[in-house]
């Protein structure tokens, strides 16, 4: 019976469902109204809103504070994110083990995340374990005890993840592009504080937060599913009436950077042959009315495939393989940010083009077709905010903490219809005006400044780059961290088309461009991956006339060159085999697999950020007999859920140590598989490559004849 089994199976075979959660259709964004909950306020101040939708029998509840990282004192920073993660290490009722052991028997979940404006708390529960799922929750936010080993084993953890920032060129200078455009500011402050300053945090520190700010009166309590509003009303009176107090005042609004020239910092990596380029600029508060126009604005500036940037950058001047924009919205503020990699040598003349670009934007009123294609993209995407019952929930609480009613939801097709190139223009030249841009480069000091000094003065920043172990031995994961990883891993299965249709696949041919980083240059190549179960692969680049690859055929394989009429094949030695082997698991599918498989240990190994999005970290170790340990880093969107990228350590690399990068984006549906069409691939740090696929099919029954020896006069392939 389906009200026997647990969440995780149930949610497995529902996933399908899920796209018609609220019964409204992707696209149809004219007739598409926000629900309306029920809400209440209880005695104590915490506003709670019921949405009753019984089409499955789940609920999804979301408990918003108002603290968040800007909340933070200026002497403990990162308070907010060890308070969210330190919630489930133990309660005055609970040991950290018991409360697992609860969650376990119930086959929910519970989460909890600090963003920078405030922290939410969210579960999901069978309906019918709707009272036991809330009653740990409360336990969870009421009456946590924060024992001393938990924070300092959080606190290694945080450590860790700090320094493998300091290994991430682009997430440092994302990080940095923060500290910058809001300089002495609290947004400045990074979300799990920074490595000369954990030493301060400590258990004192985490419950005073949580004294601070987790408190009833600026709560709110959203609830989704097959439940009774006013069983659900009474259910929260139940557990929350005890709750009691005043949260802390909130912060000042912050003033907006003033416009006096552009900020330039370098944080120096000399070892670096790409930089890392970003440029932050303060953006208007949430409840501005300049918002709907600057995001239309951003996306025509560099948020879509044919954006500015994009043609400015890649197509047209050829100094970086991808370029974007980004807009985050905030309660005091916003932050517009742009970013590039490009080869040192190029840096100032893409700073330059970048400036060019935010000054076109604010001084000249885009073209019609330009804001026609921005509003098409946020009308048609605008649905998908609300398809899934956590979404609903986490939009709602949102809402109700900026203050923005409902109805301004219901109104935004009406809204974003009504934004002008004009009113684009105007809203840019008020906040994208180049003189307040702040620029971070990640790179070689040494030959970025002289080329950046006469955009302004530049302030050089050594970094940290000594490596060392970032990710604990496997013995130390604890079984809280196994089971929150499979939980996040379940959610990347479903957001990823499910496991059973990954399963499915059994071929899978891509097409598209290679962009090869070599000796400082990049060259285009066409390409064709074709993959078939078990262990056939056939890779294939083209440049004019002249055709390259590799084929593997289970344990034998071959190297091929052709030219203008003839073609020269070499029998591949073990090493090229097995490095053939690694390949054909690299795709998306076979990286899914290979983190479902039970035998794999997995952990969460706490929060990150990874192309400009916060994740969830998920190690992946398998271990097979006396071979070294074979481990890999996913990075999980902590929105979306869906794999941002994946670091590979080498198994001769000391525990924790990754090599190799994967960054997969511009993700698009395939046979009801999501599938990334642009990955880039680095080692150490350094860009090698980059994959823009243009098409891809799976399962079209691919003939093994693809993967035999092509016919040619038979040489040996140096062994390397």
């Amino acid at each position: 019976m389906i009200m026997t089994t647990n969440f995780r199976t149930l949610a497995r075979s529902l996933a399908p469902c899920l796209v018609a959660l609220l019964g409204q259709p992707v696209g149809a964004h004219a007739a598409f109204h926000m629900p309306i909950p029920v809400v209440r306020t209880l005695p104590n101040g915490m506003r709670v809103a019921v949405f009753r939708n019984s089409r499955l029998p789940i609920v999804q509840m979301e408990l918003l504070v108002p603290g968040g990282v800007a909340a933070e004192s200026a002497d403990t920073p990162g308070a907010a994110a060890a308070t969210a993660r330190l919630l489930r290490a133990g309660t005055s009722s609970r040991t950290a083990e018991d409360f697992s052991a609860d969650l376990d028997r119930l086959g929910g979940s519970i989460g909890a995340v600090a963003g920078r404006d405030y922290s939410t708390v969210d579960g999901t529960f069978l309906a019918a374990d709707f009272d036991a799922g809330l009653e740990l929750l409360a336990d969870a936010v009421l009456n946590p005890i924060f024992p001393e080993p938990e924070v300092e084993r959080y606190k290694s953890m945080a450590g860790n993840a700090l320094t493998r920032l300091l290994q991430d060129p682009a997430a440092l200078a994302d990080a940095e592009v923060w500290s910058l455009t809001f300089a002495g500011q609290p947004y400045a402050r990074p979300v799990l504080g920074r490595s000369e300053t954990l030493s301060r945090l400590d258990r004192d520190a985490v419950q005073a937060y949580h004294r601070d700010f987790y408190r009833p009166d600026r709560a709110i309590l959203a609830i989704a599913g097959d439940v009774d509003p006013e069983r659900a009303f009474a259910a929260a009176a139940d557990r929350f009436e005890s709750w009691a107090g005043h949260s802390a005042a909130p912060t000042a609004r912050p003033v907006a950077a003033s416009a006096t020239g552009p900020r330039l910092r370098i944080l120096d990596r000399p070892g670096l042959t790409q930089s890392v380029v970003g440029i932050g600029l303060v953006g208007p508060a949430r409840d501005s009315p300049d918002v709907l126009a600057l995001q239309l604005g951003n996306y025509i500036l560099g948020g879509g495939p044919e954006s500015r940037l994009s043609r400015s950058l890649r197509q047209d001047g050829g100094f970086s393989y991808g370029a974007h924009s980004a807009y985050t919205l905030l309660r005091d503020a916003g932050l517009v940010s742009l970013s590039a990699v490009t080869r040192t040598d190029s840096v100032a003349a893409v700073v330059g083009r970048m400036r060019d670009e935010l000054a076109r934007l604010a001084a000249q009123a885009p073209g019609e077709a330009e804001v026609a294609s921005a509003r098409r993209y946020f009308l048609n995407s605008y649905p998908l905010q609300f398809q899934s019952l956590s979404a609903l929930v986490s939009q709602w609480t949102a809402l109700a903490f900026y203050g923005l009613s409902a109805d301004s939801m219901d109104r935004y097709v009406e809204s974003v219809a009504g934004v002008t190139a004009d009113g684009v223009r105007e809203a840019a030249s008020r906040w994208l005006a180049p003189d307040r841009m702040a620029v971070v480069v990640v790179g070689p000091a040494a030959s970025l400044q002289p080329s950046l000094a006469s955009l302004g003065p530049v302030e050089v920043v050594t970094a940290e780059t000594e490596p060392r172990p970032v990710v604990a031995a496997p013995a130390s994961v604890s079984p809280e961290e196994r089971k929150r990883g499979r939980e996040l891993l379940a959610q990347t299965f479903v957001a990823h088309g499910g496991l059973a249709r990954l399963r499915r696949v059994k071929d899978s041919t891509v097409n598209g461009d290679l962009i090869m980083v070599m000796g400082g240059n990049e060259v285009t190549l066409h390409m064709q991956q074709v993959r078939k179960e078990p262990l056939r692969l056939r890779f294939a680049t083209r440049i004019a006339s002249a055709e390259n690859g590799q084929i593997l055929d289970g344990a034998r394989g071959w190297i091929f060159g052709s030219g203008m009429d003839s073609v020269r094949v070499a029998e591949a030695d073990s090493v090229s085999v097995l490095a053939m082997q690694t390949a054909f698991r690299s795709d998306i599918v076979h990286v899914l697999l290979a983190a479902a498989d039970t035998t794999v240990e997995v952990a969460w190994r706490g929060p990150g950020r990874l192309a400009g999005r916060d994740a969830d970290l998920i190690e992946v170790t398998k271990v097979g007999g006396a071979a070294p340990a074979e481990r890999s880093l996913l990075y999980l969107d902590s929105a979306d859920h869906r794999l941002l990228g994946v670091d590979v350590g080498s198994p001769a690399a000391r525990p924790g140590a990754y090599d190799v990068r994967r960054v997969y984006r511009d993700y698009r549906l395939v046979s009801g598989v999501l599938w990334p069409f642009e990955e880039e691939r680095s080692i150490g740090g350094a860009r090698t490559m980059t994959i823009l696929v243009q098409s891809v099919v799976l399962n079209s029954g691919v003939s093994d004849r693809v993967f035999a020896r092509p016919e040619a006069e038979d040489t040996r392939a140096p062994r390397r």
